[in-house]
């Protein structure tokens, strides 16, 4: 038998390098949006806050992975970097008691989780880098105790926290436990999907957090084109999942 077999971590996935790049265009086009007025002389900074960073920092982490990575082992490796710097910025924020997060102070609740959850996936990080025969056993407890202290924080009524945790609980589920390379690249999309969902409703999420002082404004063109933004990338990675490029379906048919 020739070359890694399917579900090995040198198992080959050709990127979808057209889509990947216009799929990171339409998000430094959302980047430069967040920075313009979106209702009146507010930002999209002040309207979206922390509920878009995060989504842009995901988005941006998982279309890098999707342009760069040309293995599963690829693919895991930009998962892994994606979710370090989600739970990172997560981390920064309420370190900093950041006004995207005003309320109670979140430190004694929110440190302890995702301070160990950034850890955890610069551990698999290193993992990956230095072909540690692991398998996806760290990709299994990061996604384990996310997924438990996203049911903890949902339960204690931190219902932004708790999301912020099931993304971190569904990426490494979708990148290491696929059967196959093929697979693991469809299932990111499917991450993606659900991020750009996240993008599209961000001023929702962040409204939740920090209610927006009455106004009779209305929303500018910038607000808008947000929106427009988010479906752009949804429908890229819808595409990747129901549709995949040439390249994925043979190489996908060669190792099954």
């Amino acid at each position: 038998m020739s070359g890694p077999v399917p579900g090995a971590l040198d198992e080959a996935t050709p990127a979808p390098v057209v889509r990947a790049r216009w799929r990171l265009v339409a998000l430094l086009a959302a980047a430069g949006l967040y920075l313009l007025p979106w209702h009146g002389a507010a930002t999209g900074a002040e309207r979206a806050g922390a509920a878009a960073a995060l989504a842009l920092l995901a988005s941006w982490g998982v279309a890098a992975t999707s342009l760069l990575a040309r293995t599963r082992r690829g693919v895991r490796a930009g998962e892994a970097v994606t979710c370090a710097a989600v739970a990172a910025t997560v981390l920064w924020l309420v370190v900093s008691r950041h006004p995207w997060l005003p309320g109670p102070d979140r430190r004694a609740t929110l440190v302890p989780v995702f301070g160990p959850l950034a850890v955890l996936a610069v551990l698999d990080l290193l993992a990956l880098a230095r072909r540690v025969p692991v398998g996806a056993g760290v990709a299994g407890i990061r996604a384990g105790a996310a997924l438990l202290a996203a049911a903890a924080l949902l339960v204690a009524g931190q219902a932004f926290a708790a999301g912020v945790a099931a993304f971190l609980w569904a990426a490494p589920v979708a990148t290491a436990f696929a059967p196959t390379a093929r697979d693991a690249r469809r299932a990111l999309d499917v991450v993606a999907l659900l991020v750009a969902f996240a993008l599209f409703v961000a001023p929702e999420i962040q409204a939740s957090l920090v209610p927006p002082a009455p106004s009779v404004e209305v929303g500018t063109l910038w607000a808008f084109l947000h929106r427009v933004v988010a479906v752009v990338v949804a429908v890229g990675a819808f595409r990747g999942i129901f549709w995949p490029d040439p390249d994925e379906v043979a190489v996908g048919a060669r190792a099954a």
